[in-house]
């Protein structure tokens, strides 16, 4: 009988360190999925640090706008504004643009912005001329010039 609980004592204190080892090995995912999501949100913010900058204000509420309404055409013109390399030497870049206490040069107008939705969305502009009560676009106007 002695032999019988030691053998049962062994087989608990088997089953005890293959529970720790599964729960060591829960705990370490869970802390690799926070790091991820860590550099993740640090990464987003980042991006959004910078467009902030490079952007001039009215050009950034209205992209901040498209983010919310317009989710694909936002990703889009994110993608032209932000491409992979920027991502990879943000560091970098942030480190630069705070030492020279922002942009040096011009910043992104908002008519760019503008100008990159109207490509995406396939909309051409269109300039109406207005003569003797009559509308017509300037295409036709020339033509009739």
């Amino acid at each position: 009988m002695s032999q019988n609980n030691k053998d049962k004592y062994n087989d608990q204190h088997e089953l005890e360190k293959i529970r720790m080892k599964k729960m060591e090995a829960l705990i370490e995912a869970q802390k690799r999925k926070q790091v991820v999501e860590d550099k993740t949100s640090s990464l987003s913010q980042k991006i959004d640090y910078l467009l902030k900058i490079v952007l001039m204000p009215d050009a950034f509420n209205y992209l901040s706008n498209l983010k919310v309404n317009e989710p694909q055409v936002y990703q889009k013109i994110f993608d032209q504004l932000i491409n992979p390399e920027v991502i990879t030497n943000l560091d970098y870049l942030l480190s630069i643009i705070t030492k020279q206490g922002g942009v040096v040069g011009r910043r992104i107008p908002l008519d760019l912005i503008i100008f990159l939705e109207r490509q995406i969305k396939g909309v051409k502009s269109k300039i109406q001329v207005v003569r003797k009560d009559e509308s017509m676009d300037l295409k036709n106007y020339l033509m009739k010039l």
